[in-house]
């Protein structure tokens, strides 16, 4: 169990490193007055949801109140918009579920945050 925690762990800090990554280039081409590619904002997406999953998935091993399906992996990607609060209220609590839940969120939207504070601070 210990093993699957630290793999958790692994994917977060992963996550967490390629959002500040993203969200330092989207506010660099904004202070280029650029912007980010289509193309590059939709695989970013993506991968960002991959590794949410991921997360989930190895992050769910363990507590084994949470029913895991074969195809459990799968099942989270479809359905992570309902799945992704219930599983973090019900692992979590209310309280600290909502704060990893506005966690993701923000590391989603930290280039945007960013953008607006530089907007902000010009």
């Amino acid at each position: 169990m210990v093993a699957m925690r630290s793999n958790a762990k692994l994917i977060l800090f992963v996550l967490i490193i390629l959002s500040i990554v993203m969200g330092g280039y989207q506010g660099f081409l904004y202070t280029e007055e650029l912007g980010l590619s289509q193309a590059l904002y939709m695989v970013w997406g993506f991968v960002f949801l991959v590794l949410l999953v991921l997360w989930v998935d190895s992050d769910s091993k363990a507590f084994p109140s949470i029913y895991k399906p074969f195809e459990y992996g799968f099942l989270v990607f479809v359905f992570y918009i309902p799945y992704l609060p219930y599983y973090l209220i019900k692992t979590r609590g209310v309280v600290v579920g909502i704060s990893y839940l506005l966690g993701f969120v923000l590391l989603f939207n930290i280039g945007f945050i960013l953008q607006w504070l530089i907007y902000w601070a010009s």
